[in-house]
């Protein structure tokens, strides 16, 4: 009886760590949902966040494992100077993060070689310099870490439409946000995203700066929305040069294998070993005829290949034969600026207690006391594109913010609405007090 009683305790003590563990996982997912500049489904956060993060960290550990045994004796990676001391040191994995099917492939081979032998038999003479890169012209913007997230669709987008409003007006300094219009075309970090929802989100929701929603963090900030005005599918190599040579980079896929992590900066890359582990997507920013090879720009940051910048010889990795270009277009004119705009912020929901609301950026500042329903403040007139910090005092003086990263505890207290007519609405939740309830603050911009 004893016996039994003693195994019921400790299977008890089992449930409860393992519900624990459960609660944490969640709790950890959950903050990492919300680090989002806009607003996800909770049912998606919900449902898909724990089990894509464990995704994530289990392909970039098979990446890892697969190339240190498979990788030949004396094969030099692109070395990252961060990492490892010597002649030969660690390379830095990414997660692929282009989705495709087999059978989209299929089709887009199909429609590149119909694509091919229509040019050939109706004799048109696409013309273009023999070579072209549009770095030494200085209409290529700097490369990017897409991190351990699979966002590279939304980097070789706005690769190739930050270099087209550089083209268009190179007077203007553009970085614009991929994890922004990631998420606008339902892109994951484990599982990546599509080029036509990625490419159509840049068409009809468009992007904000990276000053204003950051790569992999949130922010409360308000931009004008850079919007392509179209986009298309190139199915032949020597259209996509002449559009390369005439009107900007474009966008690609590959295949990646094992040896492309290794690139070695003084050589054109051709597949030579190693298996393959998913599809990438890149930017073109030119080519070379003599050499026979595309110039390539990547999103794995400038530590890998030359400078970030790699060049891959024609026909290999699927470039121009399984997977087609894509172009972006941008109309005339329509380059949005910056405006100034007066914030202001006001109670919509009244606690039980009065807290102090107050900015951290770009000012430090008390703006108003949630003593009574719709009280407000005046946060100040700054640029549309102004990125914001908040914070949130309780009566026993504790401050929580909205930069995670400052909390006394590491949690995350607020999170980010954003609604229709310029409103952002930011919910603090988790606060520590005697009095502790939930404050919702309305911030606004005319």
């Amino acid at each position: 009886m004893v016996k039994a009683k003693n195994e019921i305790c400790i299977a008890l003590m089992l449930c409860a760590i393992a519900s624990a563990l459960i609660v944490a996982t969640s709790i950890a997912s959950e903050d990492h949902s919300t680090t989002l500049c806009y607003s996800e489904k909770i049912s998606d956060i919900l449902c898909s966040s724990r089990e894509k993060a464990e995704l994530l960290n289990d392909k970039v550990e098979t990446i890892k494992q697969k190339a240190d045994s498979k990788r030949p004796k004396g094969a030099m990676p692109s070395l990252n100077a961060s990492e490892g001391t010597g002649e030969e040191r660690a390379v830095r994995y990414y997660p692929t993060g282009l989705i495709v099917t087999a059978e989209e492939l299929a089709d887009n081979r199909v429609r590149i070689e119909e694509a091919n032998r229509l040019m050939m038999a109706s004799g048109i003479n696409i013309s273009y310099p023999a070579s072209w890169d549009w770095r030494s012209k200085g209409m290529v913007t700097p490369v990017k870490d897409q991190s351990g997230c699979g966002a590279c669709v939304a980097f070789a987008a706005l690769a190739a439409e930050e270099s087209a409003w550089l083209i268009n007006n190179s007077s203007r300094n553009y970085d614009l946000s991929e994890w922004y219009l990631f998420q606008k075309g339902g892109g994951y970090c484990s599982s990546g995203s599509q080029f036509e929802r990625i490419l159509d989100a840049a068409r009809y929701q468009g992007t904000v700066t990276e000053e204003c929603c950051p790569y992999l963090k949130s922010t409360l900030c308000t931009s004008p929305l850079y919007r392509i005005s179209s986009w298309k599918k190139i199915y032949t190599s020597s259209e996509a040069k002449e559009h390369i040579s005439k009107r900007g980079p474009l966008m690609s896929g590959m295949s990646v294998y094992e040896d492309f992590y290794w690139v070695d900066s003084n050589k054109i890359y051709s597949q030579e070993w190693g298996s393959f582990y998913g599809n990438h997507a890149i930017c073109l920013v030119g080519y070379d005829d003599a050499a026979g090879c595309w110039i390539v720009k990547n999103s794995w940051s400038r530590s890998w290949g030359d400078g970030g910048f790699c060049r891959i010889a024609y026909d290999q990795c699927g470039i121009g034969s399984e997977f087609p270009f894509y172009a972006v277009e941008i109309a005339p004119a329509s380059d949005p600026v910056p405006l100034p705009r007066a914030f202001s912020a006001r109670v919509i929901s009244r606690p039980t207690a009065i807290y102090d609301f107050g900015v951290t950026l770009p000012d430090d500042k008390w703006v108003l006391k949630t003593d009574k329903y719709g009280a407000s403040g005046e946060i100040g007139v700054y640029p549309s594109s102004q990125r914001f910090g908040y914070k949130l005092r309780t009566p026993e003086g504790l401050t929580y913010y909205s930069d995670q990263s400052r909390n006394a505890d590491g949690l995350k207290h607020a999170s980010v609405m954003d609604l229709s007519g310029g409103r952002t609405w930011l919910s603090w939740k988790g606060i520590k007090s005697k009095y502790s309830s939930d404050v919702l603050i309305e911030v606004t911009r005319k």
